[in-house]
């Protein structure tokens, strides 16, 4: 492997790290989902055994539960490592800052803001001489940790075995389906630049059954430096093959992981429909008549749309991969089934870059890092 150099904040909070004994985290990947199925399934857990044991944790599922919406899986994974670093530091003092908004002293919360990061959660040794800040914020990172009297910080994403480093929505194509790329967007993406540079000619109404994977090795590994580079993230910690903690410094993520781009050209994000004209000449394919803005089709040339999470319910009618119209907008006659056009979603593609630790391994790792310190 490349021996890239750490810089002087990696070196530090790494070398302070496995001079550390190594942790388990509290509940491993098998563990937080089967904790994750049953949240979303709204079904009873043991919320104090939870909090005992990682009550950022058991804060988010109470939110959960009183909102009605579903956590992410990636969650519960951000706040078991958070917790299981604060054991490894010696942060014994846990702090809500959503409902305590004066334990963190003015001058910390300050240059939190400048790194665009909003506290969630504290862990903290006794004398409040050092705290890891668990944060919350799209444009930010995960968490930092911060010596008080002097406002040293490092910055810590936590990221699963395999997972996304973001994963934002690509700019609206026009009525043909092609990719777009705005001088706005690589303002506030440039880590796509090159990953974007090779899809050009991209038809989103082509590719639409499935997901856009051809890129290069270079252009990913860009996206995924750069990613952490401009959120000011100096390392990324994840869990090893047998669920130990592990440090690795943002630059060097591709020596430890499998990456892979992706585009898809239905993303998460739905909006009102932008490409009227396509979707009038697709509801024209599958059989359907438009009269008046109402759309007629036979309910058997479309398929059913399923919730995200554990209950998996039917909530609407796919038109193709890119729209959909909720089941209640929708009237019935027979196999016919109604719906006014301008209840029709429309889904955004994004783009990604994705990191797989199928082989990390602690003690590697630290050997190969040891060496540096």
């Amino acid at each position: 492997m490349k021996n890239i150099p750490l810089t002087k904040l990696q070196k530090e909070i790494m070398e302070e790290f496995y001079n550390y004994s190594p942790l388990k985290v509290i509940y491993n990947k098998r563990e937080r989902n089967k904790l994750w199925r049953l949240t979303t399934a709204r079904q009873d857990i043991n919320l104090e055994e939870i909090r005992k044991n990682c009550p950022a944790l058991a804060h988010q599922i109470e939110k959960s539960y009183e909102s009605g919406h579903n956590i992410q899986s990636a969650v519960f994974s951000e706040c078991v490592y958070a917790q299981t670093f604060a054991n490894m530091f010696n942060l014994k003092v846990f702090t809500n800052c959503l409902e305590n908004h004066s334990f963190i002293p003015d001058n910390v919360l300050s240059l939190l803001k400048s790194y665009s990061l909003y506290p969630r959660y504290a862990y903290s040794n006794n004398d409040k001489s050092r705290m890891l800040i668990q944060a919350g914020g799209c444009n930010g990172i995960d968490s930092a940790l911060i010596t008080v009297f002097d406002l040293n910080i490092y910055t810590i994403e936590f990221k699963e075995p395999g997972a996304k480093t973001s994963e934002p929505d690509l700019p609206k194509y026009k009525e043909d389906g092609n990719l777009l790329i705005t001088d706005e967007f690589l303002e506030r993406y440039p880590q796509f630049k090159e990953m974007l540079e090779e899809q050009k000619g991209l038809n989103f109404f082509s590719k639409m059954g499935s997901n856009v994977n051809n890129f290069t090795v270079e252009s990913v590994n860009l996206a995924v430096t750069n990613n952490y580079t401009k959120k000011y993230a100096d390392v990324v910690c994840t869990e090893d093959v047998d669920g130990y903690l592990v440090m690795i410094p943002v630059n060097q993520i591709s020596l430890w992981a499998k990456i892979v781009g992706e585009i898809r050209p239905a993303g998460r994000n739905r909006y009102d429909v932008w490409t009227p004209k396509a979707l009038k000449k697709f509801i024209e394919e599958k059989g359907g008549i438009i009269k008046d803005n109402i759309v007629s089709i036979n309910k058997n040339n479309l398929t059913l749309r399923k919730q995200r999470g554990g209950n998996r319910k039917v909530s609407g009618y796919k038109i193709n991969p890119l729209f959909f119209v909720y089941l209640n907008y929708c009237t019935y006659n027979g196999d016919i089934v109604s719906f006014e056009l301008n209840k029709v979603q429309q889904l955004n593609p994004t783009i990604a870059a994705k990191m797989f630790f199928k082989t990390l391994k602690y003690n590697d790792v630290r050997d190969y890092y040891i060496k540096l310190f």
